[in-house]
């Protein structure tokens, strides 16, 4: 045996033209090498289609891998599950598994989490016009339309009526996934909130980043738009050059002010819902995501997704990143990371 601070930490991606870069690594990476360069050294990368990955002195395995894993990538699927087994016969830890990352298409990951009795928004697989009419019929109330596997956004519908779903089932590219929305705004509204607060007048979407029982938070965005996301986000409004033509001139910098401020306050806050995203992600068999949900009026959450392959833009390249501090907000998320990973690994090494 020797001290885990010799031993390697492998890194599994996609080999070129087998699956998305790693949005976030070259970010952190660049980081660490910056705080830790003698940890920074310890990570090796292994891309997949290299051939047989050596894990002689590697003291932890870390999968980082588009997901879900076996829907969209399955020869790097059957890899990485050969990678994970040859680990565990030389009990070497493992983050986020081939198996746990299967478990993230949207219909699978609600069912999980149902089952697990965890807020979030009900899914139903659809694979023809006819299982999208009766999922929507089900679910009796406002629902979107959108892949099964994807995180993006694009090609996202929103049914409101029979006839939104009828035209949704005429057009929609199969199999995809109906998932039955809550609006939150409206429940701050019933709830009898100040109508002027921002959740009252606004959509939003919290972002969390979870590495097993440690959670911090990341960003808060508003939209007048139910599905809520950075391109639609009243940041990126903000953003525009006659927006901040018109603040400079004196309009509008009440509203500006204050989404700032609340983006600022969440991510210095204490998340009372920790417990909640932590098990979360643990429920899907994974070590670390990001988690996406909203904030209902008496403080619980109701999650929309995780995303254990989440971009996290350098702190220069976030949006209104003067005004958002973040730079520093950036760097102190990657040095969490960090710290976590270095948590992960064992003191001892074979």
């Amino acid at each position: 045996m020797h001290l885990a601070n010799s031993g390697k930490i492998l890194v599994v991606v996609h080999g070129p033209g087998r699956g998305r870069d790693v949005p976030t690594g070259r970010v952190f990476l660049s980081r660490l090498r910056e705080t830790d360069p003698q940890f920074a050294r310890r990570l090796s990368v292994h891309a997949t289609g290299s051939g047989p990955a050596d894990l002689s002195g590697v003291a932890l395995v870390l999968f980082w891998l588009g997901d879900p894993l076996h829907l969209k990538y399955p020869e790097c699927y059957a890899e990485a599950a050969a990678i994970a087994d040859a680990a565990r016969e030389r009990r070497i830890p493992l983050l986020n598994p081939p198996e746990g990352l299967s478990n993230t298409s949207k219909a699978a990951q609600a069912a999980i989490w149902a089952g697990a009795g965890i807020p979030s928004a009900a899914a139903r697989l659809v694979n023809s016009a006819d299982e999208l009419l009766s999922a929507y019929d089900k679910f009796n109330g406002d629902c979107l339309v959108r892949s099964n596997v994807e995180h993006t956004q694009r090609d996202v519908s929103i049914l409101r009526s029979a006839r939104d779903a009828h035209e949704a089932s005429a057009n929609c590219a199969f199999p995809a996934v109906v998932i039955r929305l809550h609006d939150v705004r409206r429940e701050y509204r019933a709830a009898g909130e100040d109508p002027h607060s921002l959740y009252a007048r606004f959509h939003h979407k919290a972002r969390a980043f979870v590495f097993r029982d440690k959670v911090i938070p990341s960003h808060l965005f508003f939209s007048r738009s139910m599905i809520v996301g950075l391109d639609n986000s009243l940041f990126a409004r903000e953003a525009r050059p006659r927006r901040r033509m018109a603040r400079a001139c004196g309009f509008r910098r009440d509203l500006f002010q204050e989404i700032i401020d609340e983006d600022l306050r969440y991510f210095g806050s204490n998340l009372s819902c920790k417990p909640v995203l932590s098990r979360a992600v643990r429920e899907l068999g994974l070590d670390f995501a990001a988690v996406d949900y909203s904030i209902r009026p008496d403080g619980s959450p109701i999650l929309w997704e995780a995303n254990p392959y989440f971009y996290l833009p350098a702190g220069q390249a976030s949006v209104l990143s003067t005004e958002r501090h973040a730079v520093e907000r950036v760097n102190q998320s990657l040095d969490w990371m960090a710290e976590q990973l270095r948590a992960a690994v064992p003191e001892l090494v074979a």
